[in-house]
């Protein structure tokens, strides 16, 4: 495991690098960002440069401990996640007191293979307060040569006396040409990898989801009915609507988060094609490729309104009715 593995986050390693270089790495940190974008195993990484001995700060992936660590067997490095509370708790939603313990109690130990030892507490959004209270005394009193590091997409989660504590590394979202060539090499059909890239939000994670069987049909599918909406009837449109707010539960909030994005990206790419149609500046001919690019702006407008007013929290039947009836008049 080493930081050749990372994909994506050159300017995070570049700054783990330097610090470690430097002997400056901060005893505890918080890798932040949104999901799916490296952070757990670039926190990995970073202890497999702490605990290699062959290529002391960088981990040079082939020698033993670089490979103990890529397959988490390591002695002196400990990861706690919601899985492993699952694995004693299987109803578990949040990392209980009794991991931070464990934690504790295994970095205040003497290492066994080296000098250094590593903790990762992955998903820490999820600690509960009185796991993130017991964690303060790790943070106050840092034993010996230990690195600790929480991984969270949601650092505001953590306490403030937690967050002051840390040194808060920022991860960005992917670009999406790194993530279309991520899911190549996991064997995503090409079409399937430029579509789920686009609608990811630099997220590996969330594009490994969106590339599952079926996302590229229904993608195409909903963008072939936004293209159709001139000519729907007014009933076709409100049913198209009812299509879209789709189920209850956690498969329907999936859902419809999915059509908010192909609704987007839809409407991206017809202000992009009416652009590129656009007479230039000044131009007196075609006046009516003019109008199309102000009909898709207005288009791109109101569907951007409308899910600013779904994330927070309005009637998605009768935003969505609202919607396709706009769309449906500015075709």
């Amino acid at each position: 495991m080493s930081f050749a593995s990372v994909r994506g986050q050159d300017r995070v390693v570049h700054s783990l690098q330097l610090a470690l270089g430097r002997g400056r790495l901060a005893h505890a940190l918080i890798f932040a960002g949104p999901a799916g974008v490296g952070k757990a195993h670039t926190a990995r990484a970073l202890a497999g440069a702490l605990l290699c001995p062959e290529a002391p700060g960088k981990g040079c992936g082939h020698c033993d401990d670089c490979h103990l660590v890529g397959t988490g067997a390591h002695p002196d490095l400990l990861t706690e996640d919601l899985e492993q509370a699952r694995k004693e708790k299987p109803t578990a939603t949040k990392l209980s007191i009794e991991q931070i313990r464990r934690v504790r109690a295994r970095l205040a130990m003497r290492a066994v293979r080296g000098p250094n030892k590593v903790g990762i507490i992955d998903q820490a959004e999820l600690l509960t307060i009185d796991a993130q209270n017991a964690l303060l005394k790790t943070l106050e009193e840092p034993p010996g040569q230990a690195t600790l590091i929480l991984v969270s997409s949601n650092r505001d989660a953590l306490l403030g006396t937690i967050r002051s504590r840390c040194q808060c590394i920022l991860f960005a979202p992917l670009d999406r040409e790194e993530v279309q060539g991520l899911l190549l090499r996991q064997g995503v059909a090409p079409d399937a990898a430029a579509a789920a890239a686009t609608l990811s939000q630099g997220s590996v994670e969330r594009a490994l989801a969106l590339a599952e069987e079926g996302f590229l049909e229904h993608s195409t599918e909903v963008r072939e009915k936004f293209d159709a909406l001139g000519r729907a009837s007014i009933p076709d449109a409100l049913d198209l609507a009812v299509d879209l707010v789709g189920a209850r539960g956690e498969k329907g909030r999936a859902q419809r988060r999915l059509n908010r994005e192909i609704l987007l990206d839809w409407c991206r790419d017809q202000l992009v094609r009416a652009a590129q149609d656009c007479p230039p500046p000044g131009s007196s001919e075609d006046d009516d490729r003019l109008a199309a690019l102000k009909q898709a702006l207005r288009r791109a407008e109101r569907a951007y309104a409308t899910t600013r007013e779904l994330d927070r929290n309005a009637n998605a039947h009768l935003a969505w009715d609202r919607l396709l009836l706009a769309l449906r008049e500015l075709h």
